[in-house]
């Protein structure tokens, strides 16, 4: 057994302990990397967990890389798909400016969220 999924059996044991329960299904194990291939070592996957290179977490997109294009792309494009929404509530629900702000707002610009994490990597 190595050493990473004694971790993780004491981390299930704790939160048996305390009552929580943890949805292997759902967990991911993210190993995050240095831009140099050459100091990189790879660490075996721990047993009943998913490795992957980029992973959601409070509505965040990380990489194993610690670059945010991938969190950044994601949030374009849904912002790109949601500037449609107001164009046909003007048009066709003849919604006043005032009114095309507020749904612009709640639509676009709240998926700023965590800005000041990820606005630092923009290029």
């Amino acid at each position: 057994m190595d050493i990473k999924d004694n971790h993780v059996n004491h981390v299930k044991h704790w939160a048996e302990k305390n009552r929580i329960v943890i949805n292997i299904a759902k967990t991911k194990e993210i190993v995050f990397k240095r831009p140099n291939p050459r100091l990189y070592i790879t660490p075996h996957p721990i047993t009943e967990v998913q490795q992957v290179s980029c992973a959601k977490l409070l509505g965040v997109t990380l990489c194993d890389t610690l670059r945010f294009d991938v969190h950044i792309g994601n949030v374009l494009k849904m912002c790109s798909q949601r500037l449609y929404i107001p164009k046909l509530l003007r048009d066709q629900a003849g919604l006043t400016c005032r009114q095309l702000n507020t749904v612009f707002d709640a639509l676009v610009l709240s998926r700023r969220y965590a800005l000041p994490v990820w606005s630092g990597f923009v290029s």
